[in-house]
C-alpha cells in the first residue's frame, strides 16, 4: 500500500488553525517525535495566520470586542525540531506594550482595532512558518480545500484546482463558512437585478465597498439589516468618511459627530425586535463588580459537570437552576442598584430565570424596552458608565458574561442528550445581546450620530419593507423612508446543513461529519475528532463553529488559543508517523 505523503493536513489558518499547528510543533518537539514528520499548510486567503475576520487591510473603524486588558494571548517559547528552530514569540500585551498591571482600573477600557490584533497574529505565524517551510516541515498551498475524502491511502484533500495531497489526519479550522441564502435577501436579489440604481450588499464585511457606494450618491440613505456588532462597524465606517468624532467627556465616553461634508447619508439600522446591544462596563472597576469569585465559579462549575444531573436533564433547566443564584448573590451585592427588586430571595430568582427564558416579557426590575431607541440607549450607556444603578437584566447579562467560561468547560462534551446542549446553547446565543455587547464607545457614537441626524431610529423594530425603483421602502406606522442601498449585517448561525462550502456539502454527503442536532454543527470526540455515523472516531479532527453542539463558545479569539487546540494537539501528535517513510 502506498503511504500517504503528510502526517497531517490542516486546512484554514485563521488564529484557530495557527494556534492549533503552534501547539501540534510544539507536542512534538517535547516527544521528540519529529523526525520526518510533514505537514500540508492549506489556506485561500493571504491572511496567514490571522484570518479574514483579524483582515491586515480593514479599517481602523473595525473594532475588536475584547479589550486589550484582557486580550491574554501567550508567548510563545522557542521551539527545536532538530535543526529546525522556531524563535519564540512574545505575548500580546508584551508585542502591544499593553500592561494591564500598570494601568488603573477606574481608565477606561481600550478595544483596539481588529487589523492590529491581526498584524499581531500574522507576525507570529510568519515566525512559525518560515522555519517550518525552509526545513522541508511544512509545505504551504493558498487554494481553497474542496473535499476531504477518506482512502486506503490515508486522508485525500482536494484542492480547488484538482491536485489531491493525501494525509495520515486532517484537522479542519476553516471559520465562518457560506451557508444558504436568507429567504428575503434572495428575493431582494431577484427583485433589484433589473434596477441599476439599487445596491444590495449581502455581507456586512468588508466595509469599503459599503462606504464607496455611500460615496457614490448624493443625498443617499443607507439601511441596515440588524443591529448588532457588525452594523455597528458599517455605521462606524461611513461615519468616519463623512465626518470626526469628538470625545466630550472622558468619564462618560460621550461624544459629539462633526460632519466634514455638507450632505451626508441617512443610516436606517433595523431588526426583528429594535433591540440595542447592552454595552460592556467602561473599566475594569465597574467590570469588576459583576464578576463572581473564584469560589462561586469553581461551586458553578462542579454543579454543571455533575454527570447525574447532566443525564437527567430534560432542558436548560440545568443551567438556569445553577446560574440564577449566582446572579442573584452579585445583583444583591452591587453598590448602586435599582431599589425596586422584591427583597424575598426566592422571587427574585423567579424574576431572573423568567427573563432568561423570556427577555422580551417586560419587568419594572428590568430596562422599559418600550422607551424611545434613543433613550435605550442613553439608559444603557449611563448603566456602562456608572451614573444610573444598573438593572436587573444588565447584571444578568454581565454576569453571565463572566461565567462564559465556566459554562463553556463544565458542559462540552458532557452526559447531556443532544436537545439538552442544543437548548442550552440557544439560551447562551439568546444571552449575547448584553453579554457580548460593544464597548460603551460605540452606543456613544450611535447617540452623536443621532443628534448629528445622521442615524434614523425610527424604523428599529421590524419595518414594512417593498422594493421600488426608487429603493427599498420602510414603512413603520406613519413614518416611511427610501433607501438606495441595502446591507444585511445579520450573521449567519453555524447550523452546518446549510453551509454550502463545497468542503462541507461533501463532508456531509459522504456521512463522514453528521451534525449533532438540527440546529448546530458536526459531533465530534473531546479532543476534537469527527465522530462517523456509526458512532467512530475519525482521522478527521474539526475545531471552531462548526463543531458548535459538542462544544460551547467558540468563536471568541481567547477560545481559538485556549484548550480546546491543545487537547487537540497533544492527541494529534501520540498519532504523527516517527518513523522514516521511504516512500516519501
Amino acid at each position: 500500500m502506498t503511504k500517504s505523503n503528510f502526517d497531517l493536513a490542516v486546512v484554514g489558518l485563521g488564529p484557530r488553525g495557527h494556534y492549533a499547528l503552534e501547539r501540534f510543533v510544539q507536542e512534538l518537539s517535547r516527544a521528540g517525535t519529529f523526525k520526518d514528520v510533514r505537514i500540508l499548510l492549506i489556506e485561500e486567503t493571504e491572511q496567514l495566520g490571522n484570518g479574514p475576520v483579524w483582515d491586515l487591510s480593514q479599517p481602523d473603524s473595525n473594532w475588536s470586542n475584547i479589550n486589550d486588558r484582557i486580550l491574554e494571548l501567550p508567548e510563545r517559547t522557542g521551539i527545536s525540531l532538530g535543526t529546525a528552530s522556531i524563535e519564540g514569540f512574545p505575548s500580546y500585551h508584551d508585542w502591544a506594550a499593553k500592561k494591564p498591571t500598570a494601568r488603573s482600573a477606574e481608565n477606561s477600557d481600550h478595544y483596539p482595532p481588529r487589523n492590529l490584533v491581526g498584524s499581531y497574529l500574522h507576525e507570529r505565524f510568519a515566525t512559525l512558518l518560515r522555519p517550518l517551510v525552509e526545513h522541508g516541515i511544512a509545505k504551504l498551498v493558498q487554494e481553497r480545500a474542496d473535499a476531504v475524502a477518506l482512502t486506503e491511502i490515508g486522508a485525500c484533500v482536494t484542492a480547488r484546482s484538482g491536485v489531491k495531497f493525501f494525509a495520515d489526519q486532517v484537522l479542519l479550522t476553516v471559520g465562518h463558512q457560506p451557508t444558504q441564502q436568507d429567504p428575503q435577501i434572495e428575493s431582494w436579489q431577484a427583485e433589484i437585478e433589473a434596477r441599476d440604481a439599487l445596491c444590495l450588499f449581502d455581507e456586512p464585511y468588508p466595509v469599503g465597498p459599503i462606504v464607496d457606494a455611500a460615496k457614490r450618491r448624493t443625498e443617499t440613505t443607507v439601511a441596515v439589516r440588524g443591529y448588532g456588532l457588525a452594523t455597528i462597524d458599517i455605521v462606524r465606517a461611513i461615519a468616519d468618511a463623512y465626518g470626526s468624532f469628538s470625545l466630550r467627556d472622558e468619564q462618560s465616553r460621550e461624544l459629539t459627530f462633526a460632519p466634514t461634508e455638507e450632505v451626508a447619508p441617512t443610516i436606517i439600522p433595523f431588526s426583528l425586535d429594535g433591540l440595542p446591544m447592552g454595552p460592556k462596563p467602561v473599566n475594569e472597576q465597574l467590570d469588576r463588580q459583576f464578576a463572581p469569585s473564584e469560589k462561586v465559579l469553581d461551586a458553578l462549575g462542579r454543579e454543571l459537570r455533575d454527570p447525574a444531573l447532566q443525564a437527567r436533564a430534560r432542558g436548560k433547566a440545568l443551567l438556569l437552576d445553577a446560574i440564577t443564584p449566582v446572579i442573584v448573590g452579585v445583583f444583591r451585592g452591587l453598590e448602586y442598584k435599582r431599589d425596586d427588586a422584591p427583597s424575598d430571595n426566592d422571587a427574585l430568582h423567579h424574576l431572573v430565570k423568567a427573563w432568561i427564558e423570556d427577555p422580551a416579557q417586560g419587568h419594572r426590575f428590568c430596562l422599559d424596552t418600550a422607551q424611545t431607541p434613543i433613550d435605550l440607549l442613553k439608559n444603557l450607556v449611563q448603566m456602562a458608565n456608572g451614573s444610573a444603578p444598573a438593572s436587573l437584566d444588565y447584571c444578568i447579562g454581565q454576569v453571565w458574561r463572566h461565567c462564559h467560561p465556566t459554562i463553556y468547560r463544565s458542559l462540552s462534551h458532557g452526559a447531556l442528550s443532544d436537545d439538552v446542549l442544543a437548548e442550552i446553547i440557544l439560551t447562551d446565543e439568546s444571552m449575547k445581546r448584553y453579554a457580548f455587547g460593544p464597548p460603551i464607545e460605540s452606543h456613544q457614537q450611535l447617540i452623536a450620530l443621532y443628534d448629528a441626524g445622521m442615524l434614523d431610529l425610527e424604523y428599529l423594530a421590524d419595518p414594512d419593507i417593498t422594493v421600488t425603483d426608487r429603493g427599498w421602502v420602510l414603512t413603520s406606522g406613519e413614518h416611511h423612508a427610501t433607501a438606495q442601498i441595502m446591507v444585511n449585517a445579520v450573521l449567519d448561525a453555524p447550523k452546518i446543513a446549510d453551509v454550502r462550502s463545497p468542503l462541507i456539502k461533501g463532508l456531509l454527503q459522504d456521512g463522514l461529519v453528521v451534525p449533532v442536532h438540527d440546529e448546530l454543527g458536526v459531533a465530534t470526540t473531546a479532543d476534537g475528532y469527527v465522530i462517523s455515523q456509526n458512532e467512530n472516531a475519525l482521522p478527521i479532527a474539526v475545531l471552531g463553529r462548526l463543531a458548535k453542539g459538542t462544544i460551547i463558545g467558540v468563536d471568541a479569539i481567547l477560545e481559538c488559543f485556549g484548550e480546546r487546540p491543545r487537547t487537540w494537539a497533544r492527541s494529534a501528535a501520540k498519532c504523527a508517523v516517527v518513523v522514516s517513510k521511504e516512500s516519501r
